[in-house]
Order: C-alpha cells, then structure tokens, then sequence
C-alpha cells in the first residue's frame, strides 16, 4: 500500500489572475519554489484590459489561457477543462503559498473517496492588530490546527459546508474526475458575479451531497493579503455580509430539502450561538461599522438575490 510520501498524482496549479501582474508575479515566485515533483502551471486570466498577464506567463514559461466571461467561478471552471492531471490545486493571484502546500493537498487524495481538500489561510503577518481585528465571515485567518475529514454524515455537515466549516476558495484542490460527474462551479455564484460570494461552499455542498469526502488539512498553508486600516476593514465588511447573506437566500430558494436547516442557522445566528466548529476571533466592531450600516448590510442580501434572479 503506497504511503503519502509515495503517492505522487500529477497535478495542476491553477492560478486565477484579473489585471494584478505585480501579485501575480509574486504568487508565481512562490509556486515555482514548490516541494513537489509532478505539477504544471496554469494562469487563467479573467477578461484582462491587457496583456500583461501574458506576458508574464510566457516569460515564466507557464499555459495560459484568456477566460472572456468576468466571474471567479468561470475562470475556475475554465481552468479544470483545460487540464488533463489527476489533481487541481486553485490560488488566487495574490496568495503566496508555502513551500509544502502542494504536497500536504495532494497527500490527501490517497483515499479514493476524497474529491476535494482545503487547507489553512494565514495573514502575511499573523500578528498584526488588523489581523486581530478581523472576524469576517471567509475571513483571512481560517481553519484549525487539526485535519478533518467530512461527508454526508458527519455532524453539521450541511452548515459547515455552506458557511465555512470546511474550508475557502483560497487553498483548495480538486480531482480532476470531480469536473465529469459534476456540473463544476455555479457560475451565478463568486467573486464578479451579482452573487458575489459562496461558490467553493456551494461546491462542498454538492459534492458531499453527492456521497464524497472532503478533507481539510493543516499542513497545506497559503499566507494572503488582509485590510490593515480600519476602513480597508470596514470596507470589507460591508462586502462580505451582503454577500454572505444574499448566498443564504440562494441556498434557500436553490435547496429546499433544506430549508429546515438553513432557517436554524439563521434562527441560531439571530439568537447569538456560537459556533464551535468555526474559528473565531472574539472582537467588536464598535466604532468600525456603525450599527445601522451592519442591519443594512444584513437586510440588502435578499435584495441582491432577487437582482441576480432578474438578470440571470
């Protein structure tokens, strides 16, 4: 039986870039000083005002491919079709990933039930007083020092995988078999969509649905970019609640086998439970978000919901 020393799939690293060429460089400095031995590169760029981007990626020596369609889910989607390896590794432009991220991902795959893995975020300096401020849902310092493994009947499955339990869109990999038995990621979902948020949730959702395992390791550590002012926060803020509540009425309206459960949570959330399966950074936001911006970012989600559903 192979270990996971042993087992060395060939993988792809799929870099999802939109007219950052100073991060992208950066993120491709790291990727090339990867501990792993069977990867290919791939940049994707998102519907570019120039052709810098390529630039980089011949220089580099890197594929690329031009995703006309603004939208994170389509350029993901974009990159899965074009690669042919056992496993997809995704990064954002502007992550730098250490050295062993590729490696603690793919290990994982050694069990033949594990269709995707996650991996911890950590801010570039985790010890900064932004970096304590911030308890935004996705935020930045996500995931725990123990692995998990998830799947159809694990306790609260279906909440940990629609609101962060599992794992983001920032450290993650997929089987390339994943993209043939599954539709891929919902393209009304994710960044440059109305629905600006939620697609790598709802891709843990529906692939656990579908009777698979997820796993989320430790080991595989991409640091990222964080606000460091108090407005860069608040600002941040203000994106992510609308966001995060516009994906609740889509899961609502989308899934209703469960609704059930999803006006729980919202009941739980209302009511101030915590939730221990997340992480969490105990801070106020006094002074940061005044209080009637917070109800109306909260109350705009629906809103943002019905416009996606208009125009879709």
């Amino acid at each position: 039986m192979l270990t996971k020393l042993q087992y060395l799939p060939t993988c792809s690293v799929v870099i999802c870039t939109r007219d950052r060429p100073e991060q992208l460089e950066r993120c491709l400095k790291a990727v090339f000083r990867l501990e792993y031995q069977k990867f290919d590169v791939l940049i994707v760029d998102n519907a570019p005002k120039d052709t810098r981007a390529w630039e980089i990626a011949r220089r580099w020596g890197t594929r690329y491919f031009m995703e006309p369609t603004p939208g994170l889910s389509h350029v993901r989607n974009c990159g899965a079709r074009a690669c042919n390896s056992d496993i997809i590794a995704y990064l954002d432009d502007d992550a730098i990933p250490e050295k062993w991220w590729l490696s603690g991902l793919v290990g994982e795959f050694i069990d033949p039930l594990v269709i995707a893995v996650t991996g911890q975020i950590r801010a570039f300096n985790d010890e900064t007083e932004p970096e304590r401020l911030r308890t935004i849902p996705g935020g930045i310092k996500l995931g725990g020092e123990e692995k998990r493994v998830f799947n159809s009947t694990s306790p609260n499955w279906f909440e940990m995988a629609n609101f962060g339990g599992i794992g983001n869109g920032g450290n993650m990999a997929f089987r390339r078999q994943a993209f043939d038995i599954w539709p891929g990621f919902d393209e009304r979902l994710g960044r440059g969509a109305i629905l600006n948020g939620g697609e790598e949730h709802y891709a843990f959702f529906s692939l656990l649905n579908c009777g698979y395992r997820i796993v989320y390791t430790p080991t595989a550590v991409v640091r990222h970019p964080f606000p460091t002012t108090p407005k860069e926060i608040r600002t941040q803020y203000l994106n992510d609640v609308p966001a995060s509540t516009a994906y609740l009425t889509f899961l609502f309206f989308q899934e209703p086998r469960y609704r059930r459960a999803i006006i729980k949570y919202i009941a739980e959330g209302i009511q101030g439970v915590r939730r221990t399966w997340r992480p969490t950074i105990a801070v106020s936001y006094a002074g940061i978000v005044p209080w009637w911006r917070k109800i109306f970012a909260y109350l705009s989600g629906p809103a943002i919901y019905v416009k996606a559903t208009l125009y879709h």
